[in-house]
């Protein structure tokens, strides 16, 4: 199978700004299209294959989730490069980016687990780091864009569902700093509850959201497993969070562009400003127009 289909799902340059408005305005949004039947098939035969493997050795297990899922099996590949989310990953950052973070999480029902606290596959109410990151000017400003697809319908919001505060990523900063000195900042009193959002969807849903927006995930009480795949893109000077860097595996199969975005061992300089050669890599995720402040010879200046 080749590692990029013959014909890609895109955004449209109209698409991408409505996009990028609602994300800079609620810190989230839901993608206009859904992943394509057959690699929502491909990835929830890997997942319950896997899932089935674990049960073997705990019959008992209802959570679980894997990192660096790139190398574990083709159809991860086809989610590293797929077009629309690396289109938006683009207008935020240029071509200088590359994969942060590779995941999916699978939660089965727990009866003896129906809070929060106590459901190992709940996350508690945070944003995407890193850990006492400085504020500028009263936020954090965007370093990753976070892309989840649902594997599995969320139509419920007791199903396990991602949830949101809409707009909280122009609030105050979970677990940030509020000056440039390192000290630990006292345990606020916040508000979830105000635009609390549940992101529902049918399988193929693709939702993304910006790092600060605070989100957490809430225990499954459904009697369907709720399959969510996650990659994560930011600069390339900021390392991956699972990954060794640089890449330690043999890279031989994988594409120039996937290769970029793994991280290959490189020049220290390309890891900041990169080059020419370098920035081609990711050319053909520009809009159409080209007018995106970026050309072969670097930043032009405005």
């Amino acid at each position: 199978m080749s590692d990029q289909p013959t014909t890609e799902l895109s955004l449209s340059d109209v698409q991408r700004d409505e996009i990028l408005g609602t994300i800079d305005r609620d810190g989230c949004a839901v993608l206009p299209l859904s992943l394509p039947r057959d690699l929502i098939e491909r990835a929830d035969a890997y997942i319950e294959a896997y899932c089935a493997r674990c049960r073997q050795r705990d019959p008992r297990q209802r959570f679980f989730i894997e990192t660096n899922i790139v190398e574990s099996d083709p159809v991860f590949r086809d989610f590293l490069t797929f077009m629309p989310a690396l289109q938006l990953s683009y207008d935020v950052f240029g071509p200088m980016f590359h994969l942060g973070q590779d995941t999916w999480r699978a939660k089965w029902h727990e009866p003896d687990h129906d809070d929060a606290l106590s459901d190992p596959g709940s996350i508690s109410w945070h944003s995407d780091g890193p850990v006492w990151f400085p504020q500028f000017d009263g936020h954090c400003p965007l370093h990753s864009l976070r892309f989840g697809y649902f594997i599995s319908d969320v139509l419920r919001d007791d199903a396990g569902s991602l949830e949101v505060i809409r707009g909280s990523h122009r609030k105050q900063v979970l677990h940030a700093r509020a000056s440039l000195r390192c000290v630990r900042e006292p345990k606020r009193d916040d508000d979830f509850v105000t635009d609390h959002v549940a992101i529902r969807g049918e399988a193929g849903t693709v939702v993304v959201f910006h790092n600060a927006i605070w989100h957490q995930a809430s225990p499954n009480k459904t009697h369907r497993p709720r399959k969510i795949v996650f990659f994560q893109y930011c600069p390339t000077f900021i390392r991956p969070i699972h990954r060794e860097v640089p890449y330690p595996g043999d890279m031989s199969h994988f594409t120039d562009e996937q290769r970029w975005l793994l991280a290959e061992p490189r020049e220290p300089t390309a890891w900041i400003t990169g080059s020419e050669t370098e920035w081609k890599r990711m050319a053909r995720f520009r809009r159409d127009a080209k007018d995106d402040g970026f050309d072969e010879r670097g930043p032009r200046p405005r």
